[in-house]
Parts: structure tokens; sequence; C-alpha cells
């Protein structure tokens, strides 16, 4: 059992399914903007604490013998690696800036905390949108978390954003360049379709299927839990009435916070915790109106907080990720939920999230569970490998995961610091055990949050499919000394060198 927002969630028991219930969503379309700006919907952007992962008898396992070097990515490349942009957005503002980001079609779409911007340069300028202001007053308004993919399928942008409730909304790179970035079509996914009405929605993510696009976000009411939807690509990119399959939140509530997989072609997956040495995994196939949760054994994780990681000028710059604060009595958000997940060619699904410290890892660190999972309904789940991302200097946190294209490896995003350094964003394959600092802290902060991302960059005549999007963020001083810092958000576009791989899959 846990508790969060007054309401007590019950895991359902494991083996277990549920059918999926339905609803629909009409369309409108936006031109014209800018309309007058909006106040966010909310007073600030907290993610509220939810489930504590509970620790269990421990059980032991081989950690990764090799240590996780953090070095700067360089201007030129290095061997098997090539840093081809590594651009700030030129667009500063709170602390806390959760960026997400897409390319296609001459584009690169970028979102952050609470602003969105575009770039038709390969990411070397980009035009700052408002949010607020390029749709009208209505139901839903906007704060303040946004999510951004790419939908190769159908040529869209698909733009997921927070407010009472969520807004999804879609647009083709052509007519992002010839609206300037304010023409859409839009639908709004208010609690009371549902089945939700009184609810808050919080911390959206979202991940593109074979023929479905996958949405989830944290649910707070009387059903509370995690939700997660599914929509048709064909749908989104048809602009009327889209129907919405649903999963019921109290089913996955110890997923709170939690992330869905990406690259995960004809069946998603979502994950919690039930304890530091047992993962429930969740499971919904294209096609099948049943989604699925079983649970699997995994060798224990250091679940321990609170957690320090101070960067050289005092500042805990994980504090709200693990600890108990002014804003977050109840705990830190979002703990160690599963933000890093996606698939591979091999029919290996991985997971990973932030963990604490214990005798093998001095720092806080990235854990990560790769399952076998076949193509039966439900999967037949084990366990592959259980690796960490670790320092014994150095602190790893925020892990976001995507899949090569043409190498098939696994590439990474995520943030770092804290030990004498400034927290900042570090991108990598996972195997080489390097992970690149791509921005140029120099203040800390004590907010850092709540996720960063990466994804497959759109295959090209010169690029086939070799290269990753990455987006993170770090924190610059805001003049004059001792007022604070703002965020530096980054687009990278790195990846393997096309000589070293082929296309894939």
């Amino acid at each position: 059992m846990f508790q969060v927002n007054g309401n007590l969630f019950i895991p359902p028991a494991a083996p277990g399914s549920a059918p999926v219930q339905t609803t629909t969503a009409g369309s409108s379309t936006v031109t014209g903007a800018p309309f007058p700006p909006q106040p966010p919907a909310f007073d600030d952007d907290v993610n509220t604490a939810g489930w504590t992962v509970p620790t269990a008898p421990f059980v032991p396992g081989i950690p990764t013998p090799l240590l996780t070097l953090p070095q700067k990515a360089p201007i030129g490349d290095p061997p098997a690696i090539n840093f081809l942009v590594n651009n700030d957005w030129g667009i500063g503002q709170s602390g806390t800036a959760e960026p997400s980001g897409a390319s296609g079609g001459g584009v690169v779409f970028v979102t952050s905390n609470w602003f969105a911007a575009y770039s038709t340069d390969g990411g070397s300028t980009f035009k700052q949108l408002n949010p607020t202001m390029i749709f009208p007053a209505d139901a839903v308004g906007f704060c303040c978390d946004q999510v951004v993919q790419y939908l190769p399928q159908i040529d869209r942008f698909v733009w997921l954003l927070q407010g009472n409730g969520n807004r999804i909304a879609v647009a083709s790179p052509a007519t992002i360049i010839s609206s300037k970035g304010t023409a859409w079509t839009y639908w709004n996914l208010t609690p009371d379709i549902f089945g939700q009405a009184g609810a808050s929605f919080d911390y959206p993510d979202m991940a593109v299927g074979s023929n479905s696009v996958y949405m989830s976000w944290n649910v707070s009411g009387s059903n509370g839990g995690h939700l997660v939807a599914r929509t048709s690509t064909a749908g989104l990119q048809a602009g009327g009435t889209i129907e919405i399959d649903y999963t019921s939140p109290g089913d996955s509530g110890n997923a709170w916070g939690g992330h869905l997989s990406q690259d995960t072609g004809d069946e998603i997956f979502w994950a919690g915790h039930n304890s530091n040495s047992q993962m429930r995994i969740y499971s919904l196939k294209e096609g099948s109106n049943t989604y699925y949760w079983q649970d699997v054994n995994i060798s224990s994780w250091a679940n321990n907080t609170p957690l320090t990681s101070n960067t050289p000028d005092g500042q805990n710059w994980i504090n709200f990720l693990f600890n108990p604060t002014t804003q977050n009595p109840g705990g830190g958000f979002p703990l160690n939920a599963v933000l890093g997940l996606t698939r591979d060619f091999s029919n290996h699904v991985w997971f990973a999230w932030s963990a604490g410290t214990d005798n093998n890892f001095p720092r806080p660190h990235v854990e990560m569970v790769t399952l076998n999972a076949d193509a039966n309904e439900p999967p037949n789940l084990s366990v592959n490998q259980q690796v960490q991302i670790w320092n014994s200097t150095y602190t790893f946190a925020y892990p976001a995961l995507a899949l090569n294209a043409c190498s098939a490896e696994i590439g990474f995003s995520l943030e770092g610091g804290g030990d004498g350094n400034y927290e900042n964003h570090l991108v990598g394959f996972w195997g080489d055990f390097v992970a690149y600092i791509t921005t140029e802290s120099n203040v800390g902060s004590t907010r850092f949050g709540d996720y960063v991302t990466i994804r497959q960059a759109p295959p090209t005549q010169d690029n086939p499919g070799n290269l990753f999007d990455a987006f993170g963020y770090g924190i610059n001083a805001v003049p004059p000394p001792g007022t604070g810092g703002q965020s530096d958000p980054h687009y990278v576009l790195f990846g393997r060198p096309p000589a070293f791989c082929s296309p894939i899959g």
C-alpha cells in the first residue's frame, strides 16, 4: 500500500490483466497566433511525491566492474563517435527546464518549462514560441510539462502539453515552417473524458509505436495512480475525432512518475518497483484490448534517502529528486521511478532509474535492467542483465534511453555532477563507459529536474539511422552574483559514424 495526495492505492495481485477502456476526443484547429498570453493554469510546476520503494531482504548481484567516466564533449570527433550539433537554444528561463524535442522534415522542435522553439537550420538557431499564445483560452490551458515526438510514418510532430488535463497537437514540418510554429490540429484530453472528473493530470510522457502513439501521466483523485493511453497515428493524421484506449490508473500506481518505452514497435511497456528487488512490468500490445502486469525478481539496489551531491557552491543538486523539501514534505520526485525505457532488435526491453549509495556504489548512480521479452501476449519475461552507470566520485541521475536504429546500440541522455562538479547534461552509448558532458553550468541548484530526453534521429541520405537527438540542460548564473541561476537547454546531435554500422531492422 502507499499514500499519495490523500488517496490510498492498493496494487492489484500479479500476474494480472484488465481490459482497456475507450473514449473519444474531438479535434480543433488553430491558426492566427499570437493570442493574448494566458497565465499558467497552476501557480508552480511542483510534482508531488508518490510511491516510495520498500526495502526488501537483500538479493546479491554482480555490480558492473567498469565505472563510467564523465568527460567534456569534444569540439572535434573522438574515435567511433561524432558530435554534429551541441547548441544552446538561446532561451533562458527558471532553473527547472525539463527539455524535450525531436527532429524531422528539416525542423528541430523543442520544448521546456515554459516555452517552445523550433529550428529550420539544423539546430544552429531557434525561434521562440509561447505555448500560452498559440492556443486559445479553453478548458485545458497550459502549465507546464511538455513532450514532443516526430512520427516519420505520417510526417507529423506530436506535441503533448500539460494543463487542466492534457492537450495533444499535431503539425507537419512544412506547416511549422510556413506558419512559424502557430498552426496546429489539437485535441483536449480533459479528466472527465477518462472518467476522472475533478482529478489532476501531471507529468505526461509520450512514445511512438508502429501504428500508435502512447501517452501517460500521473492522476491524482479518487482513482489515482498512473494512466497509459493509446491512439492511432492514422487518426492523428486524419485530424478528426480520435479514439483513445486507456488503462485504469489504480492498476499501475507504483509506476507513479514513470515513463514509457521508446522505440517500442508493436508493444508498449512501463514499470514500477514493488521493492528494491522486484519490478512490476506492464505491457499493452498493438491491436490488443487487454493490458497485463507481471512481477520480475532482480538483484537488490540501493534505495536509501536522503542523498547528497553538492556542487562547488554548496548546492545539493539532487535534493528534489530524492529528499523531502518544503515543496515536497512527503519526499522527493520522481525518486526511483523508471524514467529510461526502450526496446531493442533482440527482444529485450531496457529499464533505467536513479538509485542511491551502498558499499559498491559510493555516489548516487543509475541502475539498469534488461529483460528478455518474447512475442507472446503477455510476454514471457526473464532477466538478461543488470548493470549500472556509476562513478565513485560523480553522481548520475535522471536517465533517458533510446535505441540506435543503425548500430542497434542503446544511447543515453542523463544528468550528472556533484563532488566538486556542477550539474550538467551528459550523453553516450551504453558499453563505452564514457558520458560526454554537453553543457557548462556555473551555478548550483536545489531544484533540478525532472527529466531529459533522447530520440532516434530520423534517417537521412548521409546518416542512415546512426544518430540520436538529445535534449538536456545546465544552469548558468544570473547577474549580479547571488541572484540564482537560469537553465541553459541544449540540443545535441551525436552518434556513430555511418561507416561503423549499417541499417538494421
